[in-house]
């Protein structure tokens, strides 16, 4: 140990080296946290000799820390219930109702050719037009039952935890981007909190090394510099829970905790911007793992549908058209190209012909229409149909993203709910992130901090001599 008139004179020779050591462990302190925060989250990809190397700690984790995310926000944030509900089928079917009867007809004269070729043979091109157009009529109605459908029975037909994790693992950016985003202030106070910490260890490394002159005061002191202050910003990060005051003069509360509010707007405007957007949500309905039962409740409206117009469909089937007086009764003897069906070709006025079709698809008294329909492939016409329309509808869907995008209200719902968790339901949030492998990020800042400290020693001994 120096003594004070020997610790004067080498502090009036050096100086410089002293002024130094704050200094320089205050950057240790900053440089070390950029080099955690980096080593989060890259590289994406794992960079190394064989076992020997790195990959960022989100990538890596992705599955596990996915599923801990999830689990909150399906579990506690939202459900697929709370999202079905919010939509208006009339509004939905009101906004698409354009492409909804483009793709109507397009799916109609696809079917009905294939599975009722007798019927539809039947008809002229004019009476076919109408058959078409009356298909287009009650396609909105369909919409609606089809949205109170998959309502009704959402929690079976669409897993949303499902739905959020692929989406979450399909794009890292997105996983990145949350924690990131969110955890923004949390981020920039580790780089500040190294520079105020580092610089404060640094004062007491220039008096230690004032007293002892000693070669291990530098690596050691980094050492600990790179460890205590990563130690410590990720435990003001998430502590304490509740504003707690230390010394009766400093009132401290972990900063995620204290920015619940700003965070939990956040966090729900990411997840409603980046996640579970209508247009995603819509695909994942429709084409996602559990389409085939959501085509077979589609399938199962447009039955109704049919059945609803068409009355009982067992009275229309297996009946001789060519046979049936009706025909002549209504005129039907007179429609070009009844001769097909046996009869005489004759004209019938325009007036009377657009009369006749449109009465008949309405009722089975006087379904002309319904004459030679199969029933037996009703049900594989509607299931065809169905999955027709399952395929085209999150495209014909893009004209109400803005009304189901407000409808559904997914970020007020989120950021609502997170306000109201308690601290250590909305830890869990963000802490996924620093848990994991938080040690090797501790043991890493300090490994750093002694390297640093190794190269002071180094320029003080070529300084000093």
């Amino acid at each position: 140990m120096q003594s004070w008139s020997e610790i004067v004179s080498d502090f009036g020779r050096n100086w410089p080296v002293y002024a130094s050591m704050p200094i320089i462990a205050a950057l240790i302190g900053y440089g070390t946290k950029l080099v955690a925060i980096k080593m989060m989250f890259r590289p994406q990809r794992f960079k190394g000799i064989g076992k020997v190397g790195w990959q960022g700690i989100i990538p890596r984790r992705s599955q596990q820390m996915v599923d801990v995310l999830c689990d909150t926000l399906t579990g506690r944030l939202i459900s697929a219930r709370e999202i079905a509900e919010k939509v208006d089928g009339a509004e939905v079917a009101a906004l698409i109702e354009r492409p909804l009867r483009a793709e109507v007809a397009r799916i109609a004269r696809g079917i009905l050719p294939e599975y009722q070729p007798a019927l539809w043979h039947v008809l002229p091109p004019v009476a076919q037009d109408l058959v078409i157009e009356r298909v287009q009529d009650a396609a909105p109605d369909v919409v609606v039952r089809i949205t109170e459908a998959i309502t009704d029975d959402v929690d079976e037909l669409f897993d949303l935890k499902a739905m959020v994790t692929e989406e979450f693992l399909a794009d890292p950016d997105t996983l990145e981007s949350m924690f990131l985003d969110v955890g923004r202030r949390e981020f920039a106070f580790i780089r500040r909190s190294g520079l105020v910490f580092g610089f404060c260890i640094g004062l007491v490394q220039l008096l230690v090394w004032a007293l002892f002159h000693n070669p291990y005061v530098m690596p050691l002191f980094g050492l600990f510099t790179g460890w205590f202050t990563d130690w410590a910003a990720l435990r003001l990060i998430f502590n304490p829970k509740e504003p707690t005051k230390y010394l009766g003069v400093i009132t401290w509360q972990g900063l995620f905790l204290k920015h619940r509010i700003p965070v939990s707007q956040e966090y729900g405007t990411l997840i409603a911007t980046r996640v579970l957007t209508s247009d995603r949500l819509m695909r994942a309905v429709f084409t996602g793992k559990n389409s085939p039962k959501v085509v077979l409740v589609i399938a199962d409206v447009i039955e109704d549908a049919l059945r609803d117009g068409l009355g009982d469909l067992q009275q229309l089937a297996g009946i001789d058209a060519v046979s049936m007086p009706v025909l002549k009764d209504l005129g039907l003897e007179a429609l070009p190209g009844f001769g097909a069906l046996g009869g005489d070709e004759g004209e019938l006025p325009v007036g009377a012909l657009l009369g006749l079709v449109s009465g008949v698809l309405s009722s089975p008294v006087r379904g002309a229409t319904g004459f030679g329909l199969d029933l037996v492939h009703v049900q594989s016409m509607c299931q065809a149909a169905a999955s027709d329309m399952a395929a085209v509808l999150p495209k014909v869907l893009h004209g109400a993203e803005e009304y189901l995008t407000r409808a559904m209200e997914i970020q007020p719902i989120m950021a609502e709910k997170m306000a109201a968790m308690t601290p250590e339901e909305f830890e869990g949030v963000l802490r996924p992130a620093f848990q994991a492998d938080e040690r090797t990020l501790i043991v890493v800042g300090a490994i750093l901090g002694f390297l640093v400290g190794e190269l002071q020693v180094v320029l003080v001994e070529h300084l000093t001599h």
